[in-house]
């Protein structure tokens, strides 16, 4: 009796466990750029959202499930962020289903592990699709599981293929499962001798189906897939591939710097339940196969991708970590008498059971108390917490009045918060061919103007903002938040922005491929404040490399007083490996600078100084008429720096 409620009892205390940690400061954290573009949207109508420009390379399942989901839970980050809350749990519960069929002790083993994984902590508690995605794929393979060691019923083919449509309409990267479970329907049809033309028959049955239920969207999806890529983005190698992935997938990406180490404890207990498995025959080995192809076959084919379209980030294959639960129970699940593969397994019957079972359950605590170290950092490493986009709006509300102008360089999250501010907030898409005049038609008539910037955003990676600003207003401060700074001007009562108007013509060649054919620069600037240029690139061959510049403020003894360095960017914010050589308008570019001058620099005159050189190699480019104190560094004039 006490045997069959404790077969109840714990499954539920996990399930009770998994959902204390999901919704443990669910809302303590501000929405950040990911969460706010998923509830806008989400917030078009339902007719539209499919279509949205906004949508990049998101299929629309998602957006269309929270957009209903908004209607009635409502707009509060709690509820909001709820729904991944919920599927979230859909995906334990359905590993312990999976794991069920293996043994009651591994049910409870694996919904544990599933429980406590940190990235699914974390993404049970944002407003993205990820938890959505593990949750099919969780039914999905368990579906197929279900069809491969146990019943090929009718009734799992049309799970599975209920799912794999679903997954493919939640995130285009679920397409990489799919391949996966491709090849072990392949493989499956192969190992067996009869019945093969009626599995390939299911097979195809089931391929037409997904394909028909997907149809809708296959051709959107066809132009977003392929049309998708950013040239600034470099293919991560094969080891930091391997390396950034373990650590997303078991410690999670916000483990502490000096717990770093966990990872690896955690590749060493991943080992050592493979080697238990081998020792004592707990599962068969196309179970065991089937995890280790969960996790390593969709990583592969990822890898081989991104040499083509860079854009790397672990959570994308979030749905492989789903392997490795039901891998760590081979360390718990019962032995299979006469079952085991080592023939060195029958030492086992030399040893004591109860030294068995020590040795595995130490193996299981110290693979639990790892999770732990993972969520313990996921909760507290406030380093990695989310960008503080809450903390900016609140401080914004305690200082701007309805007389100033609030312009963020994202659109999302701010258009959540904007409401809670007095003054008009904007955001300000940066074209440096427009943008004195977007000012000029919208700035007049406010007394400040503040400006948002996100670590992460390319609207204004050339900072022309910051540029036009800093020429015709009065910078106040700056204040740094997590993932934001905003900066913000007083501005005069008859404020005009302008780029200059001519540039004066040079002729300055770095390293037979960097041109720059025109420059203007402030020829005065004052102690404490700013000075300002104006560079034209052009690139002479394509070189496959990307550059920067620096710009250098020396005395007459050759000392660096100021500088600033930065990427030559196209209009596309293209670096320059990028930019092509047959488009003039994309082989060319105007770059501004603004150039702080410490508040102690003494009066005089400085001279100003350009070095070009290679991003990668930091290989300083020379100078083709060897303008300058040496031929890496062209004399640009001088500048007057007054008190």
């Amino acid at each position: 009796m006490l045997r069959r409620a404790a077969l109840h009892i714990f499954p539920l205390v996990v399930l009770l466990v998994a959902f204390l940690l999901r919704v443990y400061q669910l809302d303590a954290q501000s929405l950040w750029w990911d969460e706010g573009h998923s509830i806008a949207m989400a917030s078009a109508p339902i007719a539209q959202i499919a279509t949205q420009p906004g949508m990049d390379v998101h299929p629309p399942g998602y957006f269309l499930l929270l957009r209903f989901w908004m209607g009635i839970a409502g707009m509060r980050e709690y509820a909001l962020r709820y729904l991944s809350v919920f599927f979230s749990m859909l995906t334990v519960a359905l590993m312990m289903r999976l794991a069920h069929n293996l043994s009651h002790t591994a049910t409870v083993g694996c919904g544990m592990f599933a429980a406590l994984l940190p990235l699914h902590v974390a993404y049970a508690q944002e407003v993205r699709m990820y938890a959505l995605v593990t949750c099919l794929t969780a039914l999905g393979g368990y579906a197929q599981w279900r069809i491969l060691f146990h019943s090929a019923s009718r009734r799992w083919w049309g799970i599975y293929t209920l799912a794999t449509a679903a997954n493919l309409y939640t995130h285009y990267f679920a397409l990489f499962i799919v391949a996966f479970q491709g090849l072990v329907w392949m493989i499956w049809i192969a190992a067996h001798k009869v019945g093969v033309l009626q599995r390939l028959w299911q097979l195809l049955l089931v391929a037409l189906a997904v394909l028909i239920l997907f149809a809708p969207q296959l051709p959107l999806a066809l132009h977003q897939t392929t049309a998708y890529a950013n040239p600034n983005l470099r293919p991560p190698s094969w080891d930091e591939f391997l390396a950034r992935s373990w650590r997303a997938y078991t410690v999670g990406l916000s483990i502490y710097p000096a717990w770093s180490y966990l990872e690896g404890v955690m590749a060493l207990l991943t080992l050592a339940a493979v080697g238990l498995w081998m020792w004592r025959g707990g599962m068969r080995a196309p179970q065991w196969a089937y995890c280790v192809g969960w996790f390593c076959v969709p990583l592969a084919l990822y890898f081989l991708v991104l040499q083509r379209r860079a854009s790397f980030e672990p959570r994308y294959l979030i749905a492989v970590t789903l392997a490795l639960p039901v891998g760590w129970t081979g360390m718990i699940v019962p032995v299979r008498k006469g079952k085991a593969v080592l023939p060195l397994a029958s030492l086992v019957r030399l040893l004591r059971p109860a030294v068995e079972n020590v040795t595995r359950y130490v193996l299981v605590g110290a693979l639990i108390v790892v999770l732990e170290l993972g969520l313990v950092s996921y909760f507290t490493n406030t380093a990695a917490f989310k960008d503080d986009s809450a903390g900016v709006i609140a401080w914004l509300a305690a200082r701007v009045t309805t007389r100033d102008l609030v312009y963020v360089d994202v659109p999302h999250p701010f258009h959540y918060y904007a409401e809670r501010i007095a003054a008009p907030l904007r955001y300000l898409f940066v074209d440096i061919h427009t943008a004195a005049d977007t000012l000029n038609a919208e700035v007049p008539g406010h007394e400040h103007l503040y400006w948002v910037t996100w670590r992460g955003s390319d609207t204004d990676p050339r900072g022309v903002i910051p540029f036009l600003l800093d020429k015709a207003a009065q910078r106040v401060g700056d204040k740094d938040f997590r993932g934001y700074r905003v900066s913000w001007w007083q501005l005069p009562r008859d404020v005009r922005f302008s780029l200059p108007d001519e540039l004066d013509p040079v002729h300055i060649v770095f390293g037979d491929a960097v041109l720059v054919d025109g420059v203007a620069y402030g020829a005065r600037g004052r102690a404490g404040g700013t000075t300002w240029v104006t560079l034209h690139f052009a690139l002479l061959h394509q070189t496959g490399v990307d550059y920067r510049a620096s710009l250098r403020l020396r005395n007459a003894n050759g000392n660096i007083f100021a500088s600033v360095d930065r990427d030559i960017l196209n209009d596309r914010h293209f670096r320059t490996a990028a930019w092509p050589l047959e488009d003039a308008r994309l082989n060319q570019a105007l770059n501004v600078y603004t150039l702080p001058l410490p508040s102690d620099i003494s009066p005089g005159v400085y001279r100003l100084d350009l070095v070009v050189y290679e991003a990668d190699t930091l290989a300083a480019l020379a100078v083709g008429n060897a303008r300058g104190p040496d031929n890496f560094s062209a004399s640009l004039g001088t500048v007057q720096v007054i008190r």
